[in-house]
């Protein structure tokens, strides 16, 4: 079902993209290049035979966007995330505090006494 909505989501796309480069915009004097497509449509119908099927078209394209969307979704059914294998990293070890190496400081009762002055 998903390969057959993916090829027709191509044509579609093919289909559309052709019939855009062959419209002709009102007013529009580079659209004299493609003057052949009204020939083929008559005189006052090409204008709105030609919307009608790019309306179509587009139409087309959106839904088989959408399907395409869910079908995928669908089908996938879990993420790649789920199937990866799961990997511990251990968590750092504190680091030992180091204790500095300055001398203690004097308690209050054995305060040297300043040598005396002369």
């Amino acid at each position: 079902m998903f390969t057959v909505l993916v090829i027709i989501h191509v044509i579609v796309c093919i289909f559309l993209v052709a019939i855009v480069l062959v419209n002709v915009g009102k007013g529009s004097e580079v659209g004299a290049v493609f003057t052949g497509s009204q020939a083929i449509f008559g005189g006052a119908g090409p204008g709105t035979f030609l919307n009608k099927v790019t309306t179509a078209l587009a139409i087309l394209f959106f839904a088989t966007s959408l399907a395409l969307t869910y079908f995928s979704a669908k089908r996938a059914g879990s993420s790649l995330m789920e199937k990866a294998p799961k990997i511990e990293i251990p968590a750092p070890e504190a680091p030992v505090p180091q204790t500095p190496s300055v001398p203690q400081t004097p308690s209050k009762g054995n305060i040297p006494t300043p040598p005396p002055s002369e």
